[in-house]
């Protein structure tokens, strides 16, 4: 495959990132909760058991902090850095490594595309991150030739973090566990054997904490929400946008028929588009936009399970690519292909792109009336008496006060508080204890 397309799908994931996390796009929904939080504790925040993951995602923000940074806007920004840009980077890695195959690159691609557009919007959502790392995963134990400590190291350090990262991994970590375990059986490389074991072992580990807490949240309000979204197909962009994929994948297999392939590649198409204009039209409610991208965590989740099937199935069914041999006739085969088919996944990722960068201006500009307001106001003022409902964007249903101090100009300033707030994460009136004066955000 031609370098050029894999570097376009990279820059894509990784500049649409990187805009975003220099937005400050990281404080939508719980973001600034999380921020607060880890400012006040100088530690990793968030449940137990996606502790290794919040580690990966919040390690910009703890090095700062320790190198005794204080400026609240550079440290949002920080956060976007772990949470949007580390994402975007293991799906680019995971994109190099299935370069080999233009039918695997292209799944894994428009996967990256789909959880990029309908996830990012709420990227505090630990699954952000969880699901590259799982297809990551899947995309080395498909890997044709033998792995070498490169992948041994890779794999390993993967698997090992998705040990505590989410609690799908009851889904996604049973599927690594028994590829893992069948590739490590049947390698002649001791060195492959001992990555596979690890792999194994470490994702039997996570599937069985996955489910543990699956069973330990059930009736919990997060649960049950996570549930009804996926049943009730919430947000319907995002299972538009996965219907359409695997339309345009199958379309790419050399097994349909010519005269077919047109009518799968403008169903696909079609989907693609129907999708990415439902995704634009959300994102000028930020807000909105936020809420959706929190309800895609199931279906972003499904997404990546489907993909490690799909793989997993095509390493099944070609295990003589594991022969250094085969392997190099493989090779040719793929390069005899067609190319004009690597603009499917290219103009894929550059839609679900184009979404996610629609709503930052909206976003921006809600954000800089939310900072104004706090820097203005005196004590604790409701939200609705200082900002009308078209300038409420950046306002999530309980995160006002924790907003409020990650955008004060000084110690003194005011306090925006929701007026029905769904949940009390610390008194308003005694917002100013939660984070040390020093912290301000400066321009």
């Amino acid at each position: 495959m031609p370098l050029s397309v894999v570097s376009v799908v990279c820059l894509l994931l990784l500049a649409t990132a990187s805009v975003m996390a220099l937005h400050s796009l990281a404080l939508a929904g719980d973001g600034s909760f999380y921020l607060l939080r880890v400012l006040g504790t100088e530690q990793v925040f968030g449940p137990d058991a996606r502790v290794l993951g919040n580690a990966v995602r919040q390690a910009p923000v703890l090095l700062a902090v320790r190198l005794g940074l204080t400026d609240t806007h550079l440290l949002a920004v920080l956060l976007g850095v772990g949470q949007l840009v580390v994402p975007a980077a293991v799906w680019s890695v995971a994109l190099v490594l299935s370069r080999a195959h233009n039918l695997v690159f292209s799944a894994v691609a428009i996967t990256a595309g789909i959880c990029a557009g309908t996830t990012w919007f709420f990227s505090v959502n630990e699954s952000v991150l969880a699901v590259p790392l799982s297809v990551l995963l899947a995309v080395l134990l498909w890997q044709p030739l033998p792995w070498r400590s490169g992948h041994v190291a890779l794999a390993s350090t993967v698997s090992i973090v998705l040990v505590a990262s989410y609690g799908t991994a009851a889904l996604t970590g049973t599927v690594l566990a028994v590829w893992a375990t069948w590739r490590a059986a049947n390698s002649r490389s001791r060195m492959e054997r001992t990555g596979s074991a690890i792999v194994a072992l470490a994702s039997t580990v996570s599937a069985i904490l996955g489910a543990a807490g699956i069973v330990a949240a059930r009736g919990h309000a997060n649960a049950q929400s996570l549930l009804l979204d996926v049943l009730s197909v919430n947000p319907w962009e995002l299972y538009v946008a996965l219907a359409s994929g695997v339309v345009l994948i199958y379309a790419m297999t050399p097994r349909v028929a010519r005269r077919l392939q047109w009518i799968f590649y403008a169903a696909g198409a079609l989907g693609a588009a129907v999708a990415t204009l439902g995704l634009v039209m959300t994102s000028y409610n930020v807000s909105a936009a936020s809420f959706d991208a929190y309800a895609a965590r199931g279906g972003a989740v499904l997404a990546a399970l489907a993909l490690e099937l799909f793989l997993f199935l095509l390493w099944i069914s070609n295990r003589k690519l594991a022969s250094p041999a085969t392997a190099g006739m493989e090779g040719s085969d793929v390069r005899a292909e067609p190319r004009w088919p690597l603009l499917v996944p290219v103009l894929f990722v550059g839609a679900m792109a184009l979404a996610d960068l629609q709503g930052l201006g909206h976003w921006s500009r809600s954000l800089d009336a939310f900072r104004a307001e706090v820097d203005k106001a005196v004590g604790v003022v409701s939200i609705d008496d200082a900002l009308p409902p078209d300038e409420q964007q950046a306002v999530w249903g309980w995160t006002s006060s924790s907003l409020s101090l990650i955008l004060r100009g000084d110690a003194d300033a005011g306090v925006l508080v929701n007026s029905r707030p769904t949940y009390v994460p610390f008194p308003p009136s005694s917002a100013r204890e939660q984070l040390a004066d020093k912290y301000t955000w400066r321009e």
